[in-house]
């Protein structure tokens, strides 16, 4: 038998859900509020908080193919990505999960089921490994299943005891391998299941969740034990296809065969190494694809440096091929191989186009350059390897990933010092400034529950329900402590969502405190103040929300929704929300759009939002299901984890409906009037926009009033002709520095003639260092050239500023003087430039050059 993939996306699907399993759609790449992953990696990550507890689900049993990309972080296969016959950067996990329901043995007899009776596989070919204190997995293979010991193979952890992160769920797992045969595998007769050859394939891990890993790395048992299990469709469509290659399924072959069109290399025929990159390239291309269109972008940080890394291997990879843009050729024909399991991928293809073709262009610009100085360390190295300070760099001046210098390196037999690499990389981070991310929160756990009630109320008396100091929970606090405090109720809303937190003030012990900070632990809300009186648990509080800024914030926040849909509305539908900020005194939008936003676009996007609002359109905010929300054409924020059986959907009726927990106005009216003030371009395909409302944009407005007024007085012309009246003096001013920029070139060409007529003379040719009064760098060089014409020779000029010194020097080629030497000798004497055979410049401060120590340096130069 040989199923097409979509034939087992659909048997994968349909079985468990005739086994009571809840379809689950695939959640993005960018993992939601989840800084422990730089992507969505496994199926179950979407069930992290589901199987940690701390979320609930009205399902107990799911199935699912999630959209995965391991490319980075602890889960890591680029280095062998387009080398092995199965490692992928993008692929698609297969996965049915239980959620406190079934357990070991339903989770063996439905894997066995589904490959043996639903797909055919031989029964004789398919080998398990099992943890090895895992008793009661091997009996149940072996007893229930009735697989022969001799099938059956027990590993230790770091095969078969799976954990998503260094922290997290995590468990013992049992695994399926398929036979594949001893044609394809390492030749040893110990050969068997857990071997890195081709031989032993697996396909299907079943993982016991049992456990959450502390950061200490101890493992504390779940409350409610589950299975998480996981097969890749490229493997199982190798297997059902019959194929040696994950390259050669129905999943690879448009695009192998578009690379073929695209370069004229026949892969079949093509040798393993150019095999590769045809790999390379096709995986590629699907990792980029999905990233970006799940709001990844390329940047220099974090899950951006990872798709920035893979778009500029696999276009290293595409110049060995003689097609350095054949990665942006590829896009449409994925797109439209993917596009009906996908269809974000054909909603956001212009954006993916125009952001991997910048990304590409901009590192070619780099690559010769790059890859002529990876050779030429090469050919001084005498140890066969690249230097960490090397190998940097090229990652800091020609934007060479550590990858693609390795890729380049290994070609030539070398290596790279990784270690080193990572110490310059670690000095240019504390030079910079830049502090570690994931700094700990006041407390990890705490079993307390706040009741927000902020949506209607800016002011609330509560209860205590706990309090915490230096990370442990106390029962009292003394007057003059900084604590946090945990409120049964409270109207204080907590920064999410792009919505900054509340400030406000707290009456403890009939004194009231200023609210110092928010925070959030699992469904508690910490409010951290220094008390004036004593505090204990159980004590009552009252709380009260700046009124003046909350009210300023549901306006931005209300405004934000109608930007977003008027965005939608000019640009089209590929706009798609990548970051912003609500304040009290103005808003911040960043968005992913493969077009230029006009100054039209610009005036047509407030002219709608304006229009909402002078319509006075009352909100409707209700609950729903996430599924239902989203079939409803209900948008949801990228970035934003949500809970799938309970969502909140703010709709302004007729213009915008959106996922949303922040706080808003309850008709549009009340924003009063929305301006933007800012917009500019982030990177390739991002843009951030600015605006202000309300009093925000009434002053803004009075300022801009006030502003015109004064250049009308100023100028003496009614406002409707100022912009005349500035062009007018603006034309007028330039006209008078080009003057001027004439008499002093006039000027100093006279005063130049008299240097260079007075000029003393060695070896028969003329030299003089000038010293001038403050003058430019392209003046400077005009003098050089006048110099020249007046009387061939070598001269140099300094002039000096406020702070700096800046020189020049001029050889005519009559003269054998090299420039070059001048550079290398200053250097010595603590000034930099730099030279070319002719011609020399550079600059120092002020404070540190000295003249007489210059001069000295130059003429011993040209008197040798």
């Amino acid at each position: 038998m040989s199923l097409k993939s979509q034939e087992l996306r659909k048997r994968f699907l349909d079985y468990f859900v005739s086994k009571q399993h809840t379809v689950v759609t695939s959640s993005p790449l960018i993992p939601a509020q989840d800084p422990t992953l730089l992507f969505a990696n496994a199926g179950m990550n979407q069930f992290k908080e589901v199987f940690l507890g701390k979320e609930k689900r009205s399902y107990t049993r799911a199935v699912s193919i999630q959209k995965c990309m391991r490319a980075g972080g602890k889960h890591n296969d680029l280095d062998q990505v387009g080398f092995t016959a199965r490692h992928l950067t993008f692929f698609e996990m297969m996965g049915n999960f239980s959620f406190g329901d079934y357990f070991k043995k339903e989770a063996i007899i439905y894997a066995w089921e589904f490959l043996t009776k639903i797909i055919g596989l031989p029964a004789d070919l398919l080998y398990v490994s099992v943890y090895t204190k895992d008793d009661e997995a091997y009996d149940l293979w072996h007893s229930m299943v009735g697989i022969p010991p001799s099938r059956i193979i027990r590993l230790g952890a770091a095969d078969n005891f799976w954990q998503m992160g260094d922290t997290g769920p995590c468990g013992p797992c049992t695994e399926i391998y398929v036979d594949r045969g001893a044609d394809k595998g390492c030749g040893d007769v110990r050969c068997a299941p857990g071997c890195a050859c081709d031989r032993f394939l697996e396909i299907w891990n079943n993982v016991f969740m049992q456990f959450d890993r502390q950061s200490s790395g101890e493992d504390i048992p779940l409350l409610h034990k589950g299975v998480d299990t996981g097969m890749g469709l490229e493997r199982l469509c190798m297997v059902v296809q019959g194929v040696f290659s994950v390259y050669q399924t129905d999943l690879f072959m448009p695009l192998i065969a578009a690379i073929e069109r695209e370069t004229g290399i026949v892969y079949a025929q093509a040798a393993a190494s150019v095999q590769a990159s045809f790999h390379v390239i096709a995986d590629h291309v699907r990792s980029v694809s999905g990233a970006i269109a799940d709001g990844g972008m390329p940047s220099n940080e974090g899950r951006g440096y990872v798709i920035r890394k893979i778009i500029r291997r696999a276009t290293l990879f595409a110049q060995k091929l003689g097609c350095i843009d054949l990665l942006g050729r590829l896009i449409p024909i994925h797109i439209e191989h993917f596009k009906n399991v996908y269809p974000e991928l054909a909603v956001q293809r212009e954006l993916i186009m125009t952001v991997v073709s910048a990304e590409i262009e901009k590192f070619a610009t780099h690559l010769v350059q790059g890859r002529a100085l990876v050779i030429e360390y090469i050919h001084a190295a005498h140890d066969r390897r690249l230097s960490g300070g090397q190998v940097f760099k090229l990652y800091d001046t020609y934007g060479f990933p550590i990858e693609v210098t390795e890729l380049i390196a290994h070609e030539y037999g070398y290596t790279i010092d990784r270690e080193g690499f990572d110490h310059e990389l670690e000095r240019q981070r504390i030079q910079s400034g830049k502090k570690q991310e994931g700094a700990e929160g006041p407390i990890r756990h705490i079993s307390a529950k706040t009741q927000f009630t902020g949506y209607d109320h800016i002011t609330e008396t509560s209860k205590v329900l706990g309090i915490i100091v230096d990370g442990r929970e106390c029962e009292a606090v003394t007057a003059g402590t900084t604590c946090w405090i945990v409120p049964e109720r409270t109207p204080f809303y907590v920064e999410c969502g792009g919505q900054i937190s509340d400030i406000g003030t707290l009456v403890v012990g009939g004194i009231r405190v200023p609210l110092e900070e928010l925070t959030k632990v699992d469904g508690a809300i910490l409010c951290r103040i220094t008390t004036q009186a004593p505090l204990a648990r159980g004590d009552v509080i009252e709380q009260y929300v700046d009124e003046q800024k909350r009210r300023a914030t549901m306006k931005n926040h209300t405004a934000t929704h109608l930007l977003q849909a008027a965005l939608i509305q000019v640009l089209g539908a590929e706009v798609k929300q990548s970051g912003s900020l609500v304040a009290p005194d103005y808003l911040r939008f960043d968005f992913t759009c493969s077009q230029q936003l006009t100054p039209a676009h610009i005036a047509e996007v407030e002219r709608l939002i304006n229009d909402v609002i002078t319509r006075n359109i009352p909100l409707h905010i209700a609950q729903s299901t996430y599924q239902e929300a989203v079939q409803r054409g209900v948008i949801a924020f990228f970035g934003e984890k949500y809970n799938p059986d309970a969502v909140r959907v703010v709709t302004v009726p007729g213009i915008s409906a959106e996922l949303c927990g922040g706080t808003h106005v309850k008709a549009t009216g009340d924003i009063g009037i929305c301006k933007i003030t800012e917009s500019h371009s982030l990177s390739a395909g991002t843009r951030r926009l600015v605006a202000v409302t309300g009093s925000g944009a009434l002053a803004l407005f009075q300022e801009i009033f006030q502003t015109t007024q004064e250049l009308g007085k100023l100028f003496k012309v009614q406002r409707a002709q100022i912009l005349n009246a500035v062009a007018r003096v603006s034309d007028q001013l330039r006209d008078a520095q080009q003057q001027l920029k004439k008499t002093r070139k006039q000027l100093f060409q006279y005063r130049i003639r008299e240097y260079v007529e007075t000029a003393p003379q060695y070896n028969g040719m003329p030299y003089q260092i000038v010293e001038l009064e403050e003058i430019a760098v392209d003046e400077l060089k005009d003098l050089l050239q006048y110099m020249q014409g007046v009387a061939a020779g070598c001269y140099c000029i300094m002039t000096k500023s406020a702070d700096k010194v800046l020189y020049a020097c001029a050889v005519a080629p009559r003269y054998s003087l090299d420039c070059r030497t001048l550079a290398t000798k200053l250097k010595t004497c603590g000034y930099q430039g730099g030279a070319s055979q002719h011609s020399f410049q550079g600059g120092a401060s002020a404070s540190a050059f000295d003249a007489r120590v210059f001069k000295e340096c130059i003429e011993q130069w040209i008197k040798g």
